[in-house]
C-alpha cells in the first residue's frame, strides 16, 4: 500500500510539473518523421504535405466564394432608416464631405457615407438616420 501511494504521488507530481502537449504534426514520431516507424527516405511525408496544401487551397477557395457572394448581397441591399450599417462599410473609405454632394449638414456625432451611389447619414451607434 505504501508503494502504491508513493507511485501515485510521484505520478501526480510529474503531471503537475511537466505539461503534456501534443506535438505538431510535422515533428511527431522518431527523428521528426510523422510516421516514426517509416524510414526518412519515404515519400509519405511529401504526399501528406501535398494533401494538406490541396485541402488548404480548397478551403481558401470556399472562403473567397463565400466572401464574394456576401459582398454581392450587400450591393443589392436596400437601405432603410433605423437599420444598422454593416461593419464592412464603416471605414473612412466610404465617408464623404457633405459639401461636395450638396447634402444637409450632419449634426454632432453624425457622418455621411456613400455606398453604391446611396448617401447614408449614420449616427454614433452606426444606425441609419437618413437615406438619399
Amino acid at each position: 500500500m505504501k508503494k502504491l501511494c508513493y507511485i501515485l504521488a510521484f505520478a501526480s507530481d510529474l503531471l503537475l510539473v511537466t505539461p503534456l502537449y501534443a506535438q505538431p504534426h510535422h515533428m511527431g514520431g522518431m527523428n521528426g518523421n510523422p510516421m516514426g516507424h517509416m524510414s526518412q527516405g519515404n515519400s509519405f511525408s511529401g504526399f501528406n504535405n501535398h494533401i494538406h496544401q490541396d485541402a488548404f487551397q480548397d478551403i481558401q477557395e470556399i472562403r473567397r466564394t463565400r466572401e464574394e457572394q456576401g459582398f454581392e448581397r450587400l450591393k443589392r441591399l436596400k437601405w432603410q432608416e433605423g437599420y444598422t450599417m454593416p461593419q464592412h462599410y464603416r471605414s473612412d473609405r466610404y465617408k464623404v464631405n457633405y459639401n461636395q454632394y450638396n447634402l444637409p449638414r450632419p449634426e454632432r456625432d453624425q457622418q455621411w457615407y456613400r455606398i453604391n451611389n446611396d448617401f447614408l447619414l449614420i449616427d454614433a451607434t452606426n444606425s441609419i438616420i437618413s437615406v438619399q
